[in-house]
């Protein structure tokens, strides 16, 4: 009896230290907390080099928001069509999400300029690419530590 007692015990131990090691580490568990850091670079970049004064920023940023989400569903959408699309008529149903991207910067960029003059519109444009370039940079250095 004692000795079925101990395997009993042994195998229990052992299925419970499996399944600690099978979850996620809880950075990977939430990664929208990862998003939403990377969201608050972006803005905080974006911030410093637009320069706006305190109306400039109360008007652009909720503007600025929605533009980023419409922005980041439309490219997940084509992401995904990339993914799973296999036919034919991947390459007009890319077109298509190429031409949203550029009707929402179209009309944001209206948006935009309602707010600010038009050198500081450009700015916008310019600080995501130099703020893209920097985080895929980063990336490469984390992934490669060379």
């Amino acid at each position: 009896m004692n000795r079925l007692l101990k395997h009993l015990v042994f195998i229990l131990m052992l299925f419970t230290g499996y399944e600690v090691y099978s979850q996620p580490p809880a950075s990977f568990r939430s990664s929208n907390n990862g998003r939403n850091k990377v969201e608050s670079y972006r803005e905080n970049y974006v911030d410093r080099q637009l320069n706006l004064n305190e109306d400039q920023k109360a008007k652009f940023w909720p503007v600025y928001r929605q533009y980023h989400d419409e922005i980041t569903s439309v490219k997940r959408a084509k992401r995904q069509n990339i993914l799973t699309n296999k036919s034919r008529d991947q390459m007009q149903k890319d077109l298509q999400f190429d031409q949203q991207l550029i009707d929402i910067k179209r009309r944001y960029n209206q948006e935009f300029m309602k707010i600010m003059p038009a050198d500081k519109v450009a700015k916008i444009y310019q600080s995501e690419r130099e703020f893209n370039d920097e985080l895929f940079k980063q990336l490469g250095e984390r992934s490669n530590p060379d």
